[in-house]
Protein backbone atom coordinates (compact mmCIF):
# COMPACT_ATOMS: atom_id res chain seq x y z
CA UNK A 1 0.00 0.00 0.00
CA UNK A 2 2.76 2.54 0.96
CA UNK A 3 4.24 1.60 -2.13
CA UNK A 4 1.72 2.28 -4.79
CA UNK A 5 0.63 5.57 -2.28
CA UNK A 6 4.18 6.48 -2.63
CA UNK A 7 4.20 6.11 -6.32
CA UNK A 8 0.43 8.00 -7.12
CA UNK A 9 3.04 10.79 -5.01
CA UNK A 10 5.03 10.89 -7.91
CA UNK A 11 3.24 10.23 -10.32
CA UNK A 12 1.38 14.02 -9.64
CA UNK A 13 4.39 15.35 -8.39
CA UNK A 14 6.15 14.25 -11.92
CA UNK A 15 2.60 15.90 -13.61
CA UNK A 16 2.82 19.25 -11.61
CA UNK A 17 6.79 19.51 -12.74
CA UNK A 18 6.60 19.23 -16.30
CA UNK A 19 3.73 21.67 -16.83
CA UNK A 20 5.47 24.14 -14.16
CA UNK A 21 8.40 23.63 -16.25
CA UNK A 22 6.63 24.51 -19.56
CA UNK A 23 5.12 27.18 -18.50
CA UNK A 24 8.50 28.60 -16.95
CA UNK A 25 10.03 28.37 -20.41
CA UNK A 26 6.97 30.00 -22.12
CA UNK A 27 7.54 32.99 -19.66
CA UNK A 28 11.38 32.75 -20.51
CA UNK A 29 10.60 32.98 -24.20
CA UNK A 30 8.00 35.52 -24.50
CA UNK A 31 10.10 37.46 -22.06
CA UNK A 32 13.13 37.33 -24.24
CA UNK A 33 11.06 37.93 -27.18
CA UNK A 34 11.72 34.77 -29.40
CA UNK A 35 7.97 33.57 -29.48
CA UNK A 36 7.46 34.60 -33.48
CA UNK A 37 4.41 36.95 -33.61
CA UNK A 38 0.91 35.67 -34.30
CA UNK A 39 -1.27 36.45 -37.58
CA UNK A 40 -3.02 39.88 -35.91
CA UNK A 41 0.03 41.16 -34.39
CA UNK A 42 1.93 40.78 -38.09
CA UNK A 43 -1.47 42.81 -39.89
CA UNK A 44 -1.16 45.06 -37.57
CA UNK A 45 2.57 46.08 -38.31
CA UNK A 46 1.60 45.82 -41.89
CA UNK A 47 -1.20 48.29 -41.63
CA UNK A 48 0.96 50.65 -38.96
CA UNK A 49 3.94 50.51 -42.23
CA UNK A 50 1.38 51.30 -44.88
CA UNK A 51 1.71 47.60 -46.22
CA UNK A 52 -1.63 46.17 -46.15
CA UNK A 53 -4.09 47.84 -47.40
CA UNK A 54 -7.63 46.33 -46.99
CA UNK A 55 -9.97 46.59 -49.58
CA UNK A 56 -13.31 47.35 -47.85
Amino acid sequence: MRKVLSFMVFLIGLGLGMIGGAALLAYAYQAAGLYPPDDATIKFIARERGWLKDDV
